[in-house]
């Protein structure tokens, strides 16, 4: 008898913290974090979800994917350029924030997604110069792949840093920029080389997922100084416009 109620009560638990999870895990539209890497994904991406082009996608790959990018991976980071706009701008993602690292807004919650004002018309389209190299545009290309790369091609270049879009397409001017180097640099290959295949593969269902973007830094452009202090003293040739302001805020 004492069993039966035990076991009984341990059920009862299990389900209580199943329907507690789970209601953590789907509620988050009031902005607060949560538990699951899919409804994470999707609640941080700059990109919202009704924008992305999920046809024939696997979803929860897709919002996994927007995890890894715009969470632990920091992609935004290099890729986009600038990443944040001033408060105010509305060509970002949140006109009433701006750049968390100018402290705008002035707090941020502890149990709710950054508050920032995405550059989202240049969102991860490369353009930032680090020395001699340039990031490269990671968006969706005419045929609907990033930088032209098959997923195969993708995972390849993530895990062995071979530069497999300049292998197949040397003429891109981009390819031209900086020495010679075996192997990707800047670029923090090594560091995603270990993620497993669905990861990488839940990365690329996301890129591909984005809208084209163009950069607002091109290699016509230049890539005066470095990424830093020196490149924000040497203006670049793009226009300074809103959504491309030059020189671009520290990043």
């Amino acid at each position: 008898m004492h069993r039966t109620l035990s076991t009984i009560g341990m059920v009862v638990l299990a389900l209580a913290l199943g329907a507690v999870g789970n209601s953590y895990a789907k509620n988050n539209h009031d902005g607060s974090i949560s538990s699951s890497e899919v409804q994470q994904g999707f609640a941080i991406s700059p990109i919202p979800a009704n924008q992305l082009n999920l046809k024939g996608k696997n979803h929860d790959m897709v919002g996994v994917g927007s995890y890894l990018v715009n969470g632990p991976g920091g992609c935004s980071g290099c890729h986009s350029y600038p990443q944040y706009l001033p408060m105010g701008d509305a060509a970002g993602s949140n006109p009433a924030a701006g750049d968390p690292f100018e402290g705008t807004p002035s707090s941020q919650g502890l149990n709710t997604q950054l508050a920032a004002n995405y550059n989202i018309m240049h969102y991860l389209a490369g353009g930032q110069c680090f020395g001699p190299f340039m990031a490269r545009n990671i968006t969706p290309d005419t045929n609907g792949l990033p930088q032209g790369l098959t997923q195969a091609e993708f995972v390849q270049m993530m895990r062995t840093g071979d530069d497999v879009h300049c292998d197949n397409d040397p003429t891109d001017p981009i390819c031209s920029l900086g020495p010679p180097t075996p192997v990707l640099q800047v670029m923090p290959w090594p560091e995603f080389h270990n993620m497993t295949d669905r990861d990488l593969e839940s990365v690329y269902q996301y890129l591909t997922a984005l809208p084209s973007a163009e950069p607002c830094n091109t290699v016509a452009d230049g890539c005066p100084g470095f990424s830093g202090l020196a490149a924000h003293q040497v203006a670049y040739a793009y226009p300074n416009t809103n959504d491309c302001p030059n020189p671009a805020p520290p990043q």
